[in-house]
């Protein structure tokens, strides 16, 4: 909230469609754990965070949805709460679970955390796009191949419809009649 001429408080919004979908943070979270299981099966909350932070911000997810990487009103990224969110959306899906507290004689101890099967497999049918080109997108999508143009240029794959978007990524939204 921002303080106007008058004296008021002026709520301001971010649209939903200059933020990049829950689905992103969930598959990426789910996704660390997926690529890290044999070497870290657990991850303490602060490295799963950096771990998610480095590969979106690799991949160029905040140059396509700056929004997400700007301060909120207490100061931290945007990207932070979006990703608590999907943090305790995964857990309340089964999809991963809390483990334990590292220090439980510190109020502010780190939370370990670990990938079940249920999310984990998951990952065998979506993947992640994400196009960083001008008027870039990121979204989900299907394993499949892209297709190519008439000159043989790979095109970007087809996003999934919300209804192909497994609850436990985006939430129990309308997802329609197939």
């Amino acid at each position: 909230m921002d303080k106007s001429k008058g004296g008021t408080l002026v709520k301001r919004q971010v649209p939903r469609k200059n933020l990049a979908p829950l689905g992103v943070y969930t598959w990426t979270i789910l996704s660390r754990f997926k690529q890290l299981e044999n070497q870290y099966p657990e991850l303490i909350r602060k490295d799963l965070q950096a771990q998610v932070h480095e590969y979106l911000s690799d991949a160029g997810l905040f140059e396509v949805y700056p929004s997400d990487n700007t301060a909120t009103k207490n100061g931290q990224p945007r990207w932070k709460q979006r990703f608590s969110a999907a943090l305790a959306h995964l857990k309340k899906n089964g999809c991963i679970e809390e483990l334990e507290k590292v220090n439980p004689q510190q109020i502010w101890s780190g939370v370990k955390y670990r990938g079940l099967e249920k999310g984990l497999d998951i990952l065998w049918e979506v993947n992640f796009h994400i196009d960083c080109d001008p008027g870039g997108h990121a979204y989900l999508c299907s394993w499949d191949s892209p297709s190519e143009d008439s000159l043989g240029i790979r095109m970007c794959p087809k996003p999934l419809e919300p209804r192909e978007i497994p609850h436990e990524l985006e939430g129990n939204k309308f997802r329609g009649t197939a």
